[in-house]
């Protein structure tokens, strides 16, 4: 992270990580590096230091605190790590008696943190260097007190952080409240049959389930009489020869608050390492989820997740969006006869029929 004081009249920053925002001369910001770096490289402005420069969060305010502590985190993770971003702010508070603001994307802040109970303040990023003297402590990255952050393709993050922060993992636990208004619009008719959910994308090309196999996994779920409906950003391509009935696509079609109101109305939830497969996990949706590059460690901690990861010998290799290791145009961890189609639908009837054994005892 830099300080940097703008020298322009002013500067427009539009930041995928970070959002958008204007900063005026002569006010000085806390941003991060590459931010930084192509500022000071238009003319816009100079660095005048860096978080070393800032009351960083010690490792001893990680107790009960007599006197409540205000702390500053800034966060530039993803839609799916948010989640566990938010449990632990949560625990801190209540744990550690510490006033906590976020400094991050602002539909972080809308769709992720304050639906799961944060009520701290969102800030814009980069911060104002005034702001800053309001609080006791800046984090400047919540990774900051894990020792090891190698390999983290394999390491189940709510762990990682519970280990940091000096919580108990089991802990790791969170609500999720989507607004009343979106759950009676998004609303889906009576069924006559299991409702699947299934969502092939993912960060990057090689979590992603590649569309040719995901196409025979939908006609083999609706062939059997199960009700699909498919999740994602991105729109999908058209799956011919489905009745409109058994097959739903509302791909590139709901913001987050709609995402989560359809993905609580399915009975059993497909998904690749995803951030839908961390919120159907939140919801306590059943979720099957299908790992290429990821390991199933990954998910230890969620307990409505079953993994099921490709054996190709290369996996996993931790890649996203790089190219493949071996020099294949695309991943093949999900061409490998583990991660068939066939074998996907088997588990799928597996999961519906213990999921029913359960409601059929608790009944």
């Amino acid at each position: 992270m830099r300080l940097i004081k703008i020298t322009d009249e002013y500067v427009k920053v539009a930041d995928p990580t970070f959002g958008n925002k204007t900063l005026y001369r002569g006010k000085t910001y806390l941003t991060y590096n590459i931010m930084a770096e192509r500022i000071v490289a238009a003319g816009w402005g100079e660095v005048i230091g860096n978080r070393k420069d800032l009351s960083q969060l010690p490792r001893e305010a990680l107790q009960w605190n007599k006197e409540a502590k205000k702390v500053l985190f800034l966060f530039s993770g993803r839609f799916g790590d948010a989640i566990s971003f938010a449990i632990l702010m949560n625990i801190l508070e209540r744990d550690y008696n510490l006033i906590i603001d976020v400094g991050c994307h602002h539909d972080l802040g809308h769709f992720i943190l304050a639906p799961m109970g944060f009520r701290g303040k969102i800030l814009a990023c980069p911060v104002e260097m005034e702001m800053l003297d309001d609080y006791d402590y800046i984090q400047t990255d919540v990774t900051n007190f894990i020792a090891d952050q190698s390999r983290k393709h394999e390491r189940s993050i709510p762990e990682e952080l519970a280990k940091a922060y000096g919580i108990d993992p089991s802990r790791f636990r969170g609500d999720y409240g989507i607004p009343e208004d979106t759950v009676v619009r998004m609303a889906l008719p009576g069924k006559s049959a299991v409702r699947i959910g299934v969502c092939f994308e993912s960060k990057g090309p090689f979590r992603s389930y590649p569309e040719a196999p995901g196409g025979k996994l939908v006609s083999d779920l609706t062939g059997i009489g199960l009700e699909v409906h498919r999740f994602g950003t991105q729109q999908a391509k058209i799956i011919p020869d489905l009745s409109v009935n058994a097959y739903h696509d509302h791909t590139g079609k709901t913001d987050v608050f709609e995402l989560a109101a359809l993905v609580r109305q399915m009975d059993v939830m497909v998904a690749v390492d995803s951030f839908t497969a961390h919120l159907a996990n939140l919801l306590g949706v059943p979720t099957i989820v299908l790992l290429s590059t990821t390991a199933a460690s990954v998910y230890r901690c969620h307990e409505n997740v079953v993994c099921l990861p490709s054996l190709i010998p290369c996996a996993p290799c931790g890649r996203t969006e790089d190219k493949c290791p071996r020099q294949h145009q695309e991943c093949r961890a999900f061409y490998h006869p583990s991660a068939d189609h066939k074998v996907i639908t088997a588990l799928i009837l597996r999961n519906c029929a213990e999921l029913f054994k359960r409601r059929f005892r608790a009944a």
